[in-house]
């Protein structure tokens, strides 16, 4: 059991921008802005500024964003002042946690083109365009993605930030939401045109704002947004703003995980978040009572549940709707009851910046991010979590739990099984760190049986809510789900074909038995021709 693993998924970044009119200061709305998306990357962070007439200045450095900039201090000894500043927050990677150098936004300038780029996503065929940047013999500091992006853009044939922005794009395959910073004075923004990652965007009183989320926004009170959609570009200056078509849209793939477990649960994407989780709580308890029903669980197993209590704090909306939802199904003479039974440690939990060496000490250090309620003791729970990807923290938790004398454990999980790494944007990068997967002798990838987790876990019993469920939640069947959505992480069916940048792939079930959702293959097409 690898600990150094986080047990959720995590989004790798979060992005911000402010374009202020000229004489004030957009580096403050812009950080305070990126404090409101500390969700999203907690690593690294830093902002680019640029004023009017005058250089463009970046800052970054590898901690948390609001570490950063808890005081005025940063910006003030550095001159991070000035009309337009964009600002990233990261999450990396394995291997790459701790460096300065990873950190973003990252500054390119080539023949009287300079930019500072922040990138929300990855690309996955990185080769082709290291190799495109060595005929220019450029020396990346990095190992980042969001890097070569940067490059790639300002030594792109072009004679304005449009077309150069198209011509080295187009052929790149990945997510990539980027806001952008221009040495001629320009805020820039853009979704890749599959759409995987949100950005959003608004004005108000002569101000340009774009972010990753709209709780960006609202932490600024700027309460009206847009989206910028898959393929398009926001061009922003002192004579207004411009949205275009870029490259042409491909197959809506907006990441279902954005909606289920990503984004701040007072955004808005497709209607808000909160609202979201609460309708998988609530077709959770629809499939719980389909299986009470039909005796796949005992009425009497049921009927001995003391409390449903949520891991915090994502899974409290998705919680609570199933506990609302399941007891007015059944029976009013069912006892239990929504219990806030664990508590989680923000305090000295949330400032470490390392994992202790010692496995005894990681194991302990996983059992103190939760206060747990003595009420518990002697009680049978359903435990309701959103997901868990590796099942390292929730193998421990539930351990512990039983340990300090909760009768029984019944599992149950917001959403679907995860059973194959991410190529877009998430820390998931094999099916080996995977809790439901496992190889047989010969090396294959099987995806283990809800039984199988259960025994695993050492609980009572287990459910997993099902892809169709999910679709329900969405309020969408599942084949509109899978074109309107990425659900790669959970059936392969991703954006584009992955099985060229997936190495596992001749060792899945999907190689063996061909279920694999191919995308219609459609060359991107430029809408900004050079001419």
């Amino acid at each position: 059991m690898n600990l150094d693993l986080p047990d959720k998924p995590y989004d790798r970044c979060g992005v911000a921008g402010c374009l202020a009119p000229q004489g004030v200061n957009a580096s403050a709305v812009a950080i305070e802005m990126g404090k409101a998306l500390q969700h999203r990357g907690q690593n690294g962070g830093g902002i680019a500024v640029k004023p009017q007439g005058q250089i463009l200045r970046v800052y970054k450095e590898a901690r948390a964003f609001n570490e950063i900039f808890s005081s005025t201090e940063i910006v003030d000894q550095n001159s991070l002042k000035g009309e337009i500043t964009i600002a990233h927050l990261r999450y990396p990677t394995e291997g790459s946690r701790r460096r300065d150098c990873d950190a973003q936004p990252f500054h390119a300038s080539h023949q009287g083109w300079e930019v500072a780029l922040g990138h929300n996503g990855n690309v996955v065929d990185l080769k082709k365009h290291r190799r495109k940047l060595a005929k220019f013999g450029i020396r990346l500091e990095s190992d980042s993605d969001s890097e070569i992006l940067a490059w790639l853009i300002v030594t792109a044939p072009g004679f304005t930030w449009r077309q150069k922005i198209a011509q080295s794009l187009c052929d790149v395959k990945g997510a990539f939401s980027l806001v952008m910073v221009t040495g001629d004075d320009k805020l820039i923004a853009l979704r890749d045109p599959w759409g995987v990652r949100p950005l959003v965007w608004s004005q108000d009183n002569g101000h340009a704002f774009v972010a990753s989320e709209t709780c960006a926004l609202d932490r600024i009170n700027i309460p009206h947004s847009q989206k910028i959609e898959a393929g398009q570009m926001l061009i922003a200056d002192s004579t207004g703003v411009t949205i275009a078509q870029y490259l042409m849209p491909q197959k809506r793939s907006f990441c279902v995980f954005e909606k289920l477990y990503f984004s701040h649960e007072t955004s808005i994407w497709d209607g808000v978040i909160g609202q979201n989780r609460e309708s998988l709580g609530s077709q959770l308890a629809n499939e719980e009572y389909a299986r009470i029903k039909s005796q796949k669980i005992r009425r009497e197993t049921i009927e001995a549940i003391d409390y449903v209590v949520a891991v915090p704090d994502t899974a409290n909306p998705g919680a609570y709707a199933f506990y609302e939802s399941l007891a007015n199904k059944l029976s009013p003479k069912l006892k239990f009851r929504y219990k806030r039974g664990l508590v989680k440690e923000r305090y000295d939990h949330a400032k470490r910046s390392f994992i202790e060496d010692d496995p005894y000490l990681r194991k302990k250090d996983v059992e103190k991010k939760f206060f747990i309620s003595p009420s518990l003791i002697g009680k049978s729970i359903y435990l309701i979590d959103d997901t868990a990807v590796r099942l390292t923290t929730f193998s421990i938790l539930v351990a512990h739990l039983l340990k300090i004398g909760v009768k029984t454990i019944h599992c149950r999980f917001l959403a679907p099984r995860f059973v194959n790494p991410c190529f877009l944007g998430v820390n998931i990068g094999s099916r080996d760190e995977l809790g439901a997967v496992t190889k047989d002798k010969h090396g294959n990838y099987k995806t283990l049986s809800e039984d199988q987790i259960k025994r695993k876990l050492n609980v009572s019993s287990l459910h997993y809510l099902t892809l169709g469920g999910m679709a329900r939640s969405l309020n969408m069947t599942q084949e509109e789900m899978h074109s309107s959505h990425c659900t790669g992480c959970l059936d392969y069916n991703n954006p584009f074909d992955m099985r060229p940048y997936d190495p596992e792939y001749p060792k899945t079930p999907y190689a063996k038995f061909q279920k694999v959702n191919l995308p219609e293959v459609i060359q991107p097409k430029l809408t900004a021709q050079l001419v």
